[in-house]
């Protein structure tokens, strides 16, 4: 087999100066591949790879289609995203890919090199763990770039993951619970109720719908569809407590006021049929979007800091385990994947917790008194 690669270099319209390899293999048509914005010494390297897997026979031909960079995002987020992925992490992908496509602009998806990738992500004006979600999108898309036979490599591989000061927001004390119920408006205070009870995720309530409950044998069904998708695209049961199931019945006659300034007489309505699909709506019984910025505000008017509106979620299953609830129920309720996310970030241990675990070990009274009744012949 007679063939070889030729390194050839051209001037871009911003008077950079770009490579690209020439393929001639005897009996076929010259094949020519862009190598982005790298050196000339990255370039003979990559001359001199591709022209060993010819010899070798290890050399595959992708796709004769060099999409953009923002083509691509937008296939990806056509044909995969919208119909795999939840609605929130759609619109997450899309936020991520919007600043990305910026960035890339101009640039087909083999002319993007892990550099690229890196420099873009440090001049980020965004926390560490903000970076690792852009990261994790920029991964997801060369992923599937490579699987669809666009591009033989993934530039995202060997990124390292930005080191994170914390793991997301911690939970709620039972007395800082108390002061947010105490200062919070019917709305938020029935909001924040609703998902101390349940554990649902901020995305989920807003979804939350009254056909969801069962009011006879006291359950909600957090649905999972083609509309309202949970994390891990399974629907769950959660039964409901006394105090739970009486605020859902009030709600379901009454509508607690958005602007409400304080008056006993105008803080809920009644309901109309409108407002009767989702649980946590606007007048005109369209859901809520923006609850996580009611619910920072008050956590900032308490004074109450590093907790987020997930932190509500995460107070749920702290809550389930200082009553002792066995890891694997609230594992089910919460709807995990996997028993170590439970128990690593969600289970959180307080302090008085500790006080009792100490509290009940064996004095050495009792120690002594033991050692006195094996002595003695005595079995307790």
């Amino acid at each position: 087999m007679q063939v070889n690669v030729y390194l050839r270099d051209y001037i871009t319209k911003q008077g950079e100066k770009r490579y690209y390899l020439v393929i001639r293999q005897k009996g076929r048509q010259d094949r020519h591949v862009t190598l982005g914005a790298i050196g000339k010494r990255k370039a003979e390297e990559r001359r001199g790879l591709i022209l060993k897997e010819l010899l070798n026979g290890t050399y595959e031909d992708y796709r004769s289609v060099r999409l953009y960079f923002s083509e691509f995002c937008e296939k990806f987020l056509r044909e995969f995203a919208q119909g795999s992925r939840a609605l929130a992490t759609v619109r997450q992908y899309e936020y991520c890919l919007a600043q990305a496509k910026d960035r890339f602009k101009g640039l087909r998806l083999d002319q993007i090199q892990r550099e690229d990738i890196e420099v873009f992500l440090s001049e980020l004006q965004i926390q560490n763990r903000t970076k690792n979600i852009f990261l994790n999108a920029l991964r997801m898309v060369f992923r599937k770039a490579r699987e669809w036979r666009y591009l033989k490599t993934s530039p995202a591989d060997g990124i390292r993951p930005f080191k994170e000061a914390k793991v997301g927001s911690r939970s709620l004390t039972l007395k800082e619970l108390g002061l947010l119920l105490d200062a919070a408006k019917p709305r938020t205070r029935s909001l924040i109720k609703v998902m101390v009870y349940t554990g649902m995720r901020p995305g989920e309530v807003t979804q939350f719908k009254f056909e969801d409950i069962d009011w006879e044998t006291r359950q909600i069904r957090v649905v999972s569809d083609k509309v309202r998708q949970t994390k891990n695209r399974k629907t769950r049961v959660i039964p409901m407590s006394d105090d739970l199931w009486e605020e859902l019945k009030f709600l379901w006659d009454y509508y607690p006021v958005l602007h409400y300034e304080g008056s006993s007489k105008q803080s809920f309505l009644p309901r109309t049929e409108a407002q009767r699909v989702y649980v946590f709506c606007d007048p005109g019984g369209r859901p809520h979007r923006c609850i996580r910025l009611s619910l920072k505000r008050l956590f900032k008017k308490v004074g109450i800091e590093g907790v987020t509106p997930h932190g509500l979620r995460k107070t749920f299953c702290t809550l389930l385990a200082r009553n002792r609830v066995h890891p694997k129920v609230a594992q089910e309720l919460l709807g995990h994947s996997r028993m170590q996310l439970t128990m690593d970030i969600y289970t959180e241990v307080s302090d008085d917790q500790k006080t009792a675990a100490v509290a009940s070990l064996p004095t050495c009274r009792e120690l002594a008194m033991q050692k006195f009744q094996v002595v003695g012949g005595n079995k307790t």
